[in-house]
């Protein structure tokens, strides 16, 4: 997965990314409480260890960021988009930045979130994603 970067300096450039102060800050608000997909049970840095970290640059700031992780399976390799983050008035990232994510996946045999956000859900299922499990958990130690 690498990045993608664009000559022109006014598009969008995506560019590694790390995990320092700017980067904790905005991933924070993909851990918090109404969008843990955990159970409670995982957290920011857990999540994003050996995830590749990936930055959304225009104009030199950095408006977006974005962790994937691969896992290789008996009959694929899927990648996980673990954490998104990012804001831009006016523009909608996950319509901008999904084709992005696809084509840097091209070589895998799909791309996977876990969401509990309906509206990420609606505007993935515009952009042929799927709706492909229902996630149940029974708390045993509350």
């Amino acid at each position: 997965m690498d990045a993608v970067e664009s000559q022109e300096e006014d598009l969008a450039r995506i560019v590694v990314g790390t995990l320092d102060d700017a980067a904790r800050a905005a991933y924070a608000r993909a851990f918090d409480e109404r969008r843990d997909t955990t159970g409670g049970l995982g957290d920011m840095d857990s999540c994003l260890r050996e995830a590749q970290l990936y930055e959304v640059q225009v104009g030199g700031v950095t408006i977006a960021r974005y962790a994937l992780k691969q896992v290789d399976r008996a009959r694929g390799t899927e990648v996980f988009i673990v954490a998104a983050a990012g804001h831009a008035p006016g523009f909608d990232l996950v319509q901008s930045i999904e084709p992005v994510i696809a084509a840097q996946c091209a070589e895998v045999d799909s791309i996977v979130i876990n969401t509990r956000r309906r509206g990420l859900v609606k505007k993935l299922s515009k952009q042929g994603w799927t709706l492909d499990a229902f996630v149940m958990r029974k708390k045993i130690h509350v």
